[in-house]
C-alpha cells in the first residue's frame, strides 16, 4: 500500500508540522490585504492514497489514523512512522464478524491505542456486534457484554494512558442507554470477555427510545473527583455533573448520574428531523481541559463555554445558537463537524464550509475532486491538531492557518473592544484600529479623558487628534493626550518632544494664569496644577528638552508672568545668575540671598552682593557671615568699599569686618585699614579698644600705623593717637600729646619702654616738668618722684621757680641724701670685697708657681699609647699627657676653620725658620726669638686646654663621628 506521506511534505514541513524557512530568507514586510484574503482552512495536500474499496469511516488520534472500507477491512497507519511495518500489518480484516452486516461506526480513544467497531445489520436496524481492537494486535475481539446494544457514541477516559486497558468509559447506544464499562487487552485464564464490567448508569430513552449521538467525559483540572458529562441526541444536549466517590470505584461515574435519578435531566432541546447530531469539544494547544463546545443540529450550531467554577448544575456559560447562515437552508444533512477556537468546519456530501461562531458568517467553502466521490466525514487529531476530511475514494489533510487573525475585527464590529485588543496579538496596526474606534466612541459619548488616552496609543495623525480636542475646548483631555504622546516618544525624537513639551507648558501656564487672575492662587486647585507642572518638568525627557530650549522656555514663562515657575526652572537648570537677576529685579531680595547662600557659587557673591547689600544691608551681611571662610573677604573688599562710599551701609559692613577680624582671624592689612576707616566714620570710640587688642608692637600689628594715625587725627581721637605713637616708638611725642589730655595717660605711656631706662627717665622728667611748670603744683611733683624711681629731687629742681622755698622739698631732699649715703656705703663694701678677692688671687698665683707634676719613664701618651718621653710632650694639670704632634693632630678636629687655618700658617712659618741657617750669630739669636714666639702661639691655640677635659670637646659633643666629606668614601668602601 502506498504511504500517506510523500516526499513533498518532508521538504516543505518540519517535524512539528510548521513551514520551514526558505533559503531565500524572510522579510518583515507584511501585506495585510493578502493576509486577510488567504483562506483560514488550507488544504495541506491530497494524500497519495488510492483505496481498493470505498472508504466508509476515518478516525485519527495521537498520530494514529484508522480507515474503515466498504470491504470490511481496517487500515491502521502510524502518522509519525507511516512506512513502519508491512501492508499486512496495517490491514485488519473483520469480514468474518460481519458476514451479513456492515460497519456502523468506529471509535478511537485519545491515546490511539484502543479501537471500538460497532457492527449493524445491512438495513441498519439491528445491532450485530461490537468489536474491540487494541493497537498491539491485529485480531479484534467481540465484546460479549455489549451484545444487543448498538454502540453509537463512546465517552473515552481522557486521563487514561495505558495501552492495555481503557479505564472506565461510557457507551451510548441506539436506544438511549448509557453504559459504563472498562475494556482490557490482557489475555487471562477463565476470562469470558474483554470487559472488566459493564453496567447501565443512565437511560435517557426510557420513555421514548432515542439514539445517543455523542458522549464526552471530562474531569475538573482542579478537582480530579469532579466530572462533567455531555450527551447529545438528535434534538437534545444533556449535561451531567457531580463528584465521584473514588477513582478506583467501579462503576466510577454512577454517583454522577445518580444525582439525576427521579429528576428530569438538564438538557437543551433544539427540534430536529435529522437522525443524528454532532458534538465536539475544543481544547487549547497542549491542554487537556476543554474551553468550549459546539453542537451541530438541524437548527444550526449551538456553542458555549465550559467553566469548572460555576453553578454545580450548569457548567456552561455564554451559550448561543448560531442559526444556519442565509443560503444554507435545505442543503441536506451534514456528514460531520469539528470545532476550532473560533470556527466550526462542517462537511456535507458535496462541499466543506467553515462557519465563524463569533458572527455566524461563512468564512470558507471548499470541495474535493469529482473522482474522489462524495464526502463521508471529518476527524480531528486533538493531540497534533490536524484535520482529516475523507471522501469515498480520497483522504485530504487540512491545516488551520492563523485562525484568529480576523477575530479582532469581529469583536471590533461587535463593540467588544477588550476582546478585540486581546486578539490583536500585539500587531500595532490592528491594535491601532481597535483603539481608534474605541477612542472615537468615547469621544462621541463626551468621555474625553478616556478618549484622549486611547487616541494617544493609535497611529492617527497627531495634528488631527489635537484639533479634535481644541475644537471642543477640552484642554484637560488635550493635556492627557499630550502626556501620553510624550511618554511614547523616544529621547532621540527631539523635534516631536519639543513640540509636545512646549504645548503642555503653554496649557499649564495658561491654567495657572487664569487661576491667578481669578484670585485663586492659594487654592488646592492651583496647587495641584502647579505640582503637575513641576512633575512634568522633572521628567528626564522633558528636562533634556528644557535644557536644549532654555531661552524659549524662559520667554514662555515670562509671557505668562509666572515668577515662581520661572525661578523653579532656572534653579532646575542651575542658572543661578538668572535666578538672582530675576529676584532682584522684582524686589525679592531675601529670596535672592537665600538662593545665593544655599546654591550660588562664590563668584555670584562677588558679583551680586553689592546690590543686595544696598537693598537689604542687614540680611545681606547675615547671609555673608553664614558663608564663613567660603567667601574670600579680600576679593569682596572692593565691592564693600564701593558700597560704603556710594550708598553708605557702613554699620553693616563694619559688622562683617569685625566678624572677619574676630572670628575668621583675617590678617590682611588692607582689610584692617578699611576697618579703621569705618571705625573712624561710624564708631570712633571703638578705635582705642581695637588698637589695644592689636598690641603695641609695630611689627606684629595688622594695620598701617601711619594710616591709622592719620585717620585718628582726622577724627580727633587723641587717646588712640597716643597709643599709635607708642606703637611707632615715638614715646616723646606720645607723652607730649598725652600730657595735653590726661597726666595719668602720660604716666602710663612713660612706663612703656621698660628696657630703656634712660628713655623712661627722660619721659618722666617731661611729666615732672609739665606738673611743675604747667600745674605749678609742688605736691604733685613730689608724687611724681614717688611713682618713678629713676628721677631724683635734684633732677626736677631746675624746673621750679626761684621763689619756691626749700621747706617744700625738705622731705624729698632728706630722702635723697639718705639714698646717696646708703649708696656710698654700698660702694665702700664693694671696694673691700674687691681688695679681699685680689689678695686671694695673688696667693693662688704664688701657690701655682710652686706646683709641679712628675713624669715617669713608663708614662705613655694618652692618644697614641706610645712612651711619652720619646718625643716632645704636653702635661696638663688634670694629669692627661699627650705627645706634641698627637695633641696637635687630634685637637685640629675640634677647632674652628679660622683657628685651623691659623695653626697651619704658624707651623709653616716654624718650618721655614728651622730650615734657614744662613744668618749670623746675632741674627740667629733673632731667629730663635721668632721661633719661640711662633711656638708659644701654637701652644696657645693647640694646648690651651686638655683634649679630653677642655671646653672644645664639650662644645663639639654633637659633631658626627664621620664628617660629610668622608661619608661618601666610607660608603663606597662598605659597598
Amino acid at each position: 500500500m502506498a504511504t500517506l506521506f510523500d516526499q513533498y511534505e518532508s521538504l516543505q514541513y518540519g517535524v512539528g508540522g510548521g513551514p520551514m524557512h526558505s533559503i531565500l530568507g524572510t522579510t518583515t514586510f507584511r501585506n495585510q490585504k493578502l493576509e486577510e484574503e488567504a483562506a483560514i482552512f488550507l488544504k495541506d495536500r491530497q494524500v497519495n492514497f488510492c483505496p481498493t474499496h470505498p472508504i466508509s469511516h476515518l478516525v485519527v488520534s495521537n498520530h494514529h489514523l484508522v480507515l474503515a472500507m466498504a470491504n470490511k477491512k481496517l487500515i491502521r497507519i502510524n502518522l509519525i512512522h507511516p512506512n513502519a511495518g508491512t501492508i499486512e500489518d496495517q490491514e485488519v480484516d473483520i469480514s468474518k464478524f460481519a458476514l451479513q452486516a456492515k460497519i456502523h461506526n468506529i471509535f478511537l480513544d485519545p491515546t490511539g491505542q484502543h479501537l471500538l467497531i460497532s457492527i449493524v445489520s445491512r438495513d441498519g436496524s439491528t445491532p450485530v456486534d461490537t468489536l474491540y481492537l487494541p493497537l498491539r494486535t491485529n485480531k479484534p475481539k467481540s465484546t460479549s457484554k455489549l451484545k444487543g446494544h448498538l454502540v453509537t457514541a463512546v465517552g473515552w477516559n481522557q486521563r487514561n494512558q495505558s495501552d492495555s486497558v481503557t479505564g472506565p468509559i461510557l457507551i451510548g447506544t441506539g436506544r438511549g442507554v448509557i453504559l459504563e464499562t472498562e475494556l482490557t487487552s490482557d489475555e487471562r485464564f477463565f476470562q469470558s470477555s474483554h470487559e472488566e464490567y459493564c453496567k447501565q448508569v443512565f437511560d435517557i430513552g426510557k420513555d421514548v427510545p432515542v439514539t445517543v449521538t455523542a458522549l464526552e467525559v471530562r474531569s475538573s483540572p482542579v478537582d480530579e473527583l469532579k466530572f462533567l458529562v455531555l450527551c447529545t441526541t438528535p434534538d437534545k444536549l444533556y449535561q451531567f455533573s457531580g463528584r465521584v466517590k473514588s477513582l478506583e470505584e467501579r462503576p466510577m461515574l454512577m454517583s454522577v448520574f445518580s444525582n439525576y435519578l427521579g429528576l428530569p435531566p438538564r438538557f437543551v432541546e433544539l427540534p430536529s428531523k435529522w437522525k443524528s447530531s454532532w458534538l465536539q469539544l475544543y481544547h487549547p494547544p497542549n491542554s487537556s481541559t476543554p474551553k468550549h463546545f459546539a453542537w451541530l443540529s438541524e437548527q444550526g450550531v449551538y456553542t458555549g463555554d465550559i467553566v469548572w467554577g460555576g453553578a454545580p448544575d450548569d457548567m456552561t456559560i455564554n451559550k448561543r445558537l448560531h442559526a444556519n447562515p442565509e443560503g444554507m437552508e435545505g442543503i441536506g444533512i451534514p456528514c460531520g463537524m469539528i470545532v476550532c477556537e473560533f470556527h466550526v468546519l462542517v462537511v456535507w456530501p458535496d462541499k466543506i464550509r467553515g462557519l465563524c461562531i463569533l458572527n455566524n458568517q461563512v468564512v470558507f467553502e471548499g470541495t474535493v475532486p469529482e473522482e474522489c466521490g462524495k464526502l463521508i466525514g471529518i476527524s480531528k487529531d486533538l493531540v497534533k491538531g490536524t484535520i482529516w476530511i475523507y471522501a469515498e475514494r480520497g483522504v485530504f489533510k487540512y491545516k488551520v492557518d492563523r485562525e484568529g487573525r480576523n477575530v479582532w475585527r469581529i469583536y471590533l464590529d461587535q463593540g467588544n473592544y477588550e476582546l478585540a485588543k486581546k486578539h490583536c496579538n500585539s500587531d500595532p496596526s490592528c491594535l491601532s484600529v481597535v483603539l481608534l474606534q474605541e477612542a472615537q466612541d468615547l469621544f462621541q459619548k463626551e468621555e474625553y479623558l478616556q478618549s484622549a488616552m486611547l487616541f494617544a496609543k493609535t497611529l492617527t495623525s497627531f495634528e488631527e487628534i489635537s484639533l479634535k480636542f481644541v475644537e471642543v475646548e477640552e484642554e484637560e483631555a488635550l493635556k492627557v493626550y499630550l502626556h501620553e504622546k510624550l511618554d511614547a516618544l523616544k529621547v532621540s525624537e527631539q523635534t516631536q518632544v519639543t513640540l509636545v513639551v512646549m504645548w503642555l507648558l503653554e496649557l499649564y501656564l495658561k491654567q495657572l494664569g487664569n487661576l491667578r487672575d481669578a484670585g485663586k492662587e492659594n487654592t488646592q486647585e492651583y496647587s495641584n496644577y502647579n505640582e503637575h507642572l513641576k512633575s512634568l518638568l522633572h521628567d528626564p525627557k522633558v528636562l533634556q528638552c528644557v535644557t536644549n530650549n532654555a531661552t524659549a522656555i524662559y520667554e514662555l514663562l515670562s509671557s505668562h508672568d509666572d515668577q515662581d515657575n520661572y525661578i523653579s526652572v532656572s534653579l532646575m537648570l542651575k542658572d543661578y545668575d538668572r535666578v538672582l537677576l530675576h529676584l532682584m529685579g522684582h524686589g525679592r531680595y531675601i529670596e535672592a540671598l537665600d538662593v545665593m547662600s544655599t546654591r550660588g557659587s562664590e563668584q555670584l557673591f562677588y558679583q551680586h552682593f553689592p546690590a543686595l547689600l544696598q537693598a537689604a544691608p542687614s540680611a545681606a551681611v547675615d547671609a555673608l557671615i553664614l558663608q564663613g571662610r567660603r567667601i574670600n573677604s579680600i576679593k569682596l573688599l572692593p565691592s564693600l568699599v564701593h558700597c560704603h562710599t556710594s550708598h553708605g551701609s557702613g554699620a553693616e559692613i563694619l559688622r562683617y569686618l569685625e566678624y572677619c577680624v574676630d572670628k575668621l582671624e583675617v590678617t590682611d592689612e588692607v582689610l584692617h585699614n578699611f576697618l579703621i576707616t569705618l571705625y573712624a566714620a561710624e564708631a570712633p570710640d571703638k578705635l582705642l579698644p581695637y588698637f589695644k587688642l592689636q598690641g603695641d608692637d609695630s611689627q606684629s600689628v595688622h594695620y598701617d600705623v601711619k594710616f591709622a594715625l592719620r585717620e585718628c587725627m582726622s577724627v580727633g581721637e587723641d587717646k588712640a593717637c597716643v597709643h599709635i605713637l607708642t606703637t611707632m616708638g615715638l614715646y616723646q611725642e606720645a607723652v607730649e600729646l598725652a600730657l595735653k589730655l590726661d597726666t595719668s595717660l602720660a604716666k602710663a605711656t612713660a612706663n612703656r619702654p621698660k628696657y630703656d631706662q634712660d628713655l623712661r627717665k627722660k619721659l618722666w622728667l617731661m611729666i615732672a616738668a609739665h606738673v611743675v611748670q604747667e600745674e605749678q603744683n609742688v605736691s604733685r611733683a613730689m608724687e611724681v618722684l614717688k611713682e618713678c624711681d629713676l628721677i631724683k629731687i635734684e633732677d626736677i629742681l631746675p624746673f621750679f621757680p626761684d621763689f619756691v622755698t626749700i621747706d617744700q622739698f625738705k622731705d624729698a631732699i632728706c630722702s635723697s641724701l639718705q639714698e646717696y649715703n646708703q649708696h656710698i656705703e654700698d660702694l665702700k663694701q664693694e671696694m673691700d670685697d674687691a681688695s679681699k678677692a685680689a689678695e686671694n688671687i695673688r696667693k693662688d698665683i704664688q701657690k701655682f708657681k710652686q706646683k709641679f707634676s712628675r713624669v715617669h719613664a713608663q708614662d705613655r701618651c694618652c692618644e697614641c699609647n706610645y712612651p711619652l718621653l720619646t718625643r716632645p710632650f704636653y702635661l696638663f694639670p688634670c694629669s692627661h699627657k699627650f705627645h706634641q704632634d698627637c695633641l696637635s693632630d687630634s685637637v685640629m678636629g675640634y677647632l674652628s676653620e679660622a683657628k685651623q687655618k691659623k695653626v697651619s700658617e704658624l707651623k709653616g712659618k716654624l718650618l721655614a725658620l728651622s730650615n734657614d741657617e744662613s744668618g749670623a750669630s746675632t741674627g740667629a739669636t733673632g731667629v730663635w726669638g721668632d721661633r719661640e714666639q711662633i711656638r708659644a702661639d701654637i701652644d696657645n691655640l693647640v694646648a690651651g686646654e686638655c683634649l679630653y677635659c677642655g671646653d672644645n670637646v664639650v662644645a663639639n659633643i654633637d659633631t658626627p663621628f664621620i664628617s660629610n666629606r668622608d661619608w661618601d668614601a666610607l660608603m663606597a668602601e662598605w659597598q
